[in-house]
């Protein structure tokens, strides 16, 4: 039974002042016409933002956005008890939707029209000081929170060893803050807050926020787009978080000195009373200063102090509601510190954090107001740059936050030089919404990284179909494992000496049925990029292990050499768990080989050490791949035991023309050879190339010359002939 309520607006809620005019397009202008009463589900059980009162009507946080929308519309509503299982036929839109739960379809609103953080709430004898706790406080501890929501997982992200306990309902958490079986409680600070407030709860007390924030969105019927398109503009003018509404809904505190001021007028002289208005207004400044302190917490970074991502963008809207209005330009930049991670993983997260706080003040110091500098999270920050800037002021800029960082930073008798990629995105040009000018400056800066880092670009449409179809590529590489379309290809590798195939490199190939086959160089950046390294990893130890008896039926006593991503040492899970299967299936590790990259070796963690280590305990060796095209130093040959160095292709497709390409491959050789460390030679294309490698003492050719790769099918019965023929 569906329950309808005569009127919406509430009579005790202000009209917020002075809102221009809503700018209605003609057809959307046409459907109010048309549509001039509008159904709207509302809940009735979360306060403050939606519930019903004793007399079954609904108010609330969201009934007064509904009031606004109406007098800068004119549609009238007509609210519906909101249930589980709604549809379009019973209403036109819904509000109080969080996150992706809402009803098939139904679709959101763009502009959330509340978005707020989510707090720390304590037992108030915990010890623990108003406003001082942050989420780093909460490692190992317990923690209740909501079953329900993006939370849990959100909250497990940001502090992986923090043990969480699921309710239902914030009285559990309250009931386990208050027999102590949690250490505290985290949730949406406006419900908590109004709720700690409505019901007097003196046992509890919030210690801080969280960098977490919780949106509200209006969720409106696929069949009426036009509808959804009015309602956002809407929550554009009148603003998410609109303070004249959210005021409305704060419980004032009860004053703690008006029992003891009455008695103290009653039985006390003049002068008592002057010093209990003394006191109680030291009591206002504190509290006043204690508001003050949780505010900063709420919208700024608790290490370099800058704003953060949420306060952000929050003046992102406003700036772009302002500009609407005065035709004006906005740029938006986002700013990735690059290789940040090997900072963190050299020097430790110590030294990352100081030089994350250097590098904040080195560029806030340069950004004058009304530009604004954020955090935006990890590694990133985003600059707002406000005043009218066109694309040569944005040039000039980024080009001069590329020289500010030039000079190293000094931290505990070290030095770090630090360079940044930077894109950036423009208002109107690129868009007119927040969330897309930030996407569009974040793939700008991705492709500065793709391009060699230590560079800045502006986001031009071409950009994002490129990084549209990266996208799309990253999603389907997802599914490559489940779906069959990964395969391997194993290319021999001839010792020079005897034109014996003493090696096989195992090659990753990719074929999508509707892409075709995709380029390792492609799609081995994005699997690093977006995590799936680890799976396909996996899957290529699997399929090797499949692939060897085979292997060494056809080749003999080989040698198979696996490419290893810098990702699958810092989650050496899987490198574990090959050697484990090898030992289990008693193969000598010397049947195996990893290929690695110089960048590994150049100040590895403890980690990667231990990992490198284990490696050589089980006889697997190493070959240090693409030699000659990265850093290339002699230090870390003679360190660590490397056993094979692969000279780039790039250095053997011009040996026989190109005396600088024959000096570097002499070079590389002979260091080899003094450093008792085999080479192989990549891209060997030639007879003529392989005579020179072979005069040189090069140990080892690889290359279409002697053999293409192969997959294993052709090493069945029926293709063994061909496959033969391929190797000579």
């Amino acid at each position: 039974m569906l329950a309808f309520a005569e009127e919406v607006l509430p009579n005790h809620i202000p009209e917020v002042s002075l809102i221009p005019p809503l700018p209605l397009s003609q057809q959307e202008r046409a459907w109010i016409k048309e549509h001039p009463g509008v159904r709207v589900a509302v809940k009735s059980g979360w306060m403050p933002i939606e519930f019903q009162l004793e007399n079954q009507k609904h108010t609330g946080i969201s009934v007064d956005y509904l009031e606004q929308i109406s007098l800068l519309t004119g549609l009238t509503f007509t609210i519906v008890d909101y249930h589980p299982n709604i549809n379009a036929n019973e209403v036109e839109f819904m509000t109080g939707i969080r996150g992706k739960n809402y009803p098939e379809g139904f679709q959101l609103v763009a502009t959330p029209y509340l978005e707020t953080t989510n707090a720390i709430y304590v037992a108030a004898k915990s010890g623990l000081s108003p406003g001082n706790s942050n989420l780093n406080q909460l490692s190992q501890k317990t923690v209740a929170v909501f079953r329900s929501g993006p939370l849990a997982r959100e909250l497990k992200t940001s502090v992986p060893d923090i043990n969480l306990k699921l309710v239902d309902i914030a009285d559990d958490a309250f009931e386990y803050l208050h027999a102590q079986e949690v250490d505290a409680y985290i949730g949406n600070e406006l419900v908590l807050d109004y709720h700690i407030d409505y019901h007097r709860i003196k046992s509890v007390t919030k210690s801080g926020v969280t960098p977490i924030t919780s949106k509200v969105y209006l969720a409106v019927s696929k069949e009426h787009p036009l509808l959804q398109s009015i309602l956002n503009k809407a929550i554009l003018q009148i603003g998410t978080n609109q303070p004249e509404i959210l005021n409305t809904w704060k419980i004032q505190a009860e004053n703690p000195f008006t029992k003891y001021l009455i008695t103290a007028i009653s039985f006390f002289a003049v002068v008592l009373l002057f010093q209990l208005i003394k006191l109680y207004k030291s009591s206002k400044k504190q509290a006043h200063e204690s508001e003050q302190k949780i505010w900063f917490q709420a919208n700024h970074d608790f290490l370099t102090q800058l704003p953060n991502r949420y306060f952000l963008k929050t003046q992102l809207s406003q700036a772009l509601h302002q500009s609407e209005i005065s035709l004006s330009n906005i740029g938006v930049i986002i700013i990735d510190l690059d290789n940040f991670k090997e900072i963190n993983d050299t020097a430790g997260h110590a030294i990352g954090d100081e030089v994350l706080i250097k590098v904040a003040a080195r560029i806030n110091a340069i950004i004058a107001p009304p530009n604004i500098m954020a955090r935006f999270g990890g590694d990133e920050f985003l600059i707002l740059m406000q005043e009218n800037p066109d694309a040569e002021a944005l040039n000039t800029f980024c080009a001069r936050l590329i020289e500010v960082m030039e000079a190293p930073f000094k931290i505990q008798q070290k030095s770090f030089l630090v360079s940044i990629s930077i894109g950036a995105s423009r208002f109107p040009e690129n868009s007119r919404n927040v969330e897309e000018l930030i996407m569009f400056a974040d793939e700008a800066m991705y492709q500065a990284k793709r391009t060699g880092k230590n560079k800045f670009i502006l986001f031009n449409e071409n950009m994002h179909d490129v990084f549209t179809k990266r996208t799309q590529l990253g999603n389907e590489l997802r599914h490559a494992v489940e779906r069959h379309q990964l395969y391997l290809q194993y290319q021999p590798i001839f010792n020079l000496h005897n034109q014996h195939c003493e090696k096989v490199e195992a090659l990753l190939r990719w074929y999508h049925p509707e892409f075709g086959t995709v380029p390792p160089n492609v799609f081995i950046s994005i699997a690093e990029e977006n995590g799936s390294i680890i799976e396909i990893g996996e899957w290529v130890f699997q399929q090797v292990m499949s692939d060897f008896t085979k292997l060494t039926r056809h080749f003999g006593d080989i040698e198979i050499c696996i490419n290893l991503s810098p990702i699958q040492f810092a989650q050496s899970e899987c490198i574990h768990q090959f050697i484990a299967n090898i030992r289990s299936r008693n193969i000598p590790g010397t049947h195996f080989c990893f290929e690695i990259t110089e960048g590994l070796l150049l100040e590895p963690s403890n980690h990667v050490i231990d990992n490198l280590n284990k490696i050589n305990e089980h006889g697997i060796r190493l070959a240090l791949d693409d030699f000659g095209t990265g850093y290339s130093s002699l230090a870390y040959l003679n360190k660590f035991k490397i056993d094979y160095v692969k000279i780039d292709r790039s250095f053997i497709s011009n040996i026989t023309e190109n005396a600088n390409d024959l000096a570097l491959c002499k070079t590389i050789i002979y260091m080899g050879k003094q450093l008792n460390i085999r080479l192989i030679a990549e891209g060997v294309e030639t007879l003529a190339q392989e005579n020179l490698l072979k005069e040189m003492g090069c140990d080892y050719s690889q290359g279409f010359y002697r053999a293409r790769p192969i997959t294993i099918r052709d090493l069945s019965p029926e293709n063994r002939e061909a496959g033969t023929n391929s190797l000579a």
